[in-house]
């Protein structure tokens, strides 16, 4: 199975951040993320087989409520857009503990790595602008579930589905 680590949104974070979409839509063409496929990935597994070993990796290092701040749009590569999270030192403390634990188990992680927290919007991304400026209000959610995610094509779309979740109160 392929499997990520992630925090899905909400109904009203996942509403604005479709709107930051949808102004990028307006200048460029690309394949855009769909609506029930939007979410933040923390660290992504790859092929597992055996997936019982990151089940007390997550519920050990997701304790707390995490405060997302949505901010600014950017890209990767000049063809993958994303909208960004400002630095976050509970996240990135989540994402360096879980490469830690995950790492004791074999799976391969490099936590030196610099985690750059960011929600895709689109790939493959052709814009006729030399510069693309989207605006919009920063705006915040709180994380208060992490989620371990199934990545499959159903009927030829891309789908995640949640397999394992903890929630914090």
């Amino acid at each position: 199975m392929r499997l990520f680590i992630a925090i899905n949104f909400d109904s009203e974070t996942k509403s604005k951040i479709i709107d930051v979409q949808n102004k990028l839509r307006e200048i460029a063409a690309g394949r855009f993320t769909r609506p029930e496929n939007l979410h933040l990935t923390i660290f992504f597994l790859g092929e597992v087989e055996d997936y019982r070993a990151i089940l007390p990796c997550m519920k050990k290092n997701f304790t707390e409520e995490i405060e997302l701040c949505f901010s600014g749009v950017g890209s990767f590569r000049s063809n993958l857009y994303w909208i960004g999270i400002k630095e976050n030192p509970a996240l990135n403390r989540l994402y360096r503990n879980l490469c830690a634990d995950l790492d004791k188990y074999g799976f391969k992680t490099d936590a030196k790595e610099i985690f750059k927290p960011h929600v895709t919007l689109a790939r493959e991304v052709s814009v006729n602008k030399d510069k693309v400026n989207i605006s919009f209000d920063e705006f915040k959610m709180s994380a208060n579930r992490l989620s371990l995610m199934k990545s499959e094509r159903i009927n030829g779309k891309l789908t995640y589905t949640e397999i394992y979740g903890v929630s914090v109160k």
